[in-house]
């Protein structure tokens, strides 16, 4: 009796704490899609003069477009970003996610959109002495990051000796090279090719290719439970061309 007592109270917690995702024929008949973003991930989706933009905004715009759905973005952090999408707060998870194993097996993944992986994104004058994990993971090195995503796992793997100083988000990360109180964060080759791009004398990347090993493909995900969401999602990310808007933020698109 005790037993069946207590395995009765866990499905009750659990029923309380995992909301059930809203399935595609409820967001139709609501006339809304909601977007979850970190809204710190230049060029994906970021804040520039307090507006979000980014090629994930310029996609998602065009998504609920075409679906007749008015968008609502949904702000969320890194380390929340999975708990938060659980609560179905919002219907896909946008901005800057890159494919991990776990996100795989906790949600329901699109297919590959943009190829990447990791890189050192550095002071100029600094790039040519910060290209290899060795050469960084040295206690002379002052590498910023922020919690809850795939570039702090990447310190917290690999960069032991190194000086680490830990933020509040990915945008002190990067104010924090600027300013040069820091020499450097791991970020994905997408946000340091922009950022080298568009303030070539504060940012260089330091490595040709991504380190070894940390080669991925950026993804949008939702709950498991939706499939009819997300086979929807692929069939218009197969379909559509969005290479324009691609172009527009310097991005290389996996090829089909």
């Amino acid at each position: 009796m005790l037993a069946k007592k207590v395995l009765l109270a866990s499905i009750i917690t659990l029923s309380l704490t995992t909301a059930n995702a809203r399935p595609l024929s409820e967001i139709e008949t609501s006339g809304i899609l909601k977007v979850g973003v970190p809204g710190d991930y230049a060029p994906l989706a970021f804040y520039k003069n307090d507006v979000l933009v980014g090629y994930d905004i310029d996609v998602a715009t065009a998504l609920a477009k075409d679906w007749n759905l008015k968008l609502e973005f949904v702000a969320t952090s890194w380390p929340t970003l999975s708990e938060d999408l659980e609560a179905d707060k919002f219907d896909i998870a946008m901005g800057g996610i890159s494919f991990t194993q776990d996100r795989n097996d906790r949600f329901l993944l699109t297919k590959p959109l943009i190829p990447d992986g990791k890189v050192a994104m550095t002071q100029c004058e600094k790039a040519p002495n910060l290209k290899t994990v060795e050469a960084i993971n040295q206690p002379s090195t002052v590498v910023a990051v922020n919690p809850g995503g795939t570039n702090e796992r990447f310190v917290n793997a690999h960069l032991d000796k190194a000086t680490i100083v830990r933020t509040p988000n990915n945008i002190e990360n990067i104010q924090m090279v600027r300013e040069k109180t820091a020499d450097m964060i791991i970020t994905d080759m997408i946000e340091g090719n922009y950022y080298h791009h568009n303030e070539p004398a504060n940012f260089c990347v330091a490595n040709d290719k991504p380190f070894e090993g940390t080669e991925n493909s950026q993804i949008y995900m939702s709950q498991k439970c939706n499939v009819e969401l997300v086979e929807k999602l692929n069939g218009w990310l197969i379909l559509n061309n969005l290479a324009s808007i691609a172009d527009q933020w310097g991005i290389q698109l996996n090829k089909e």
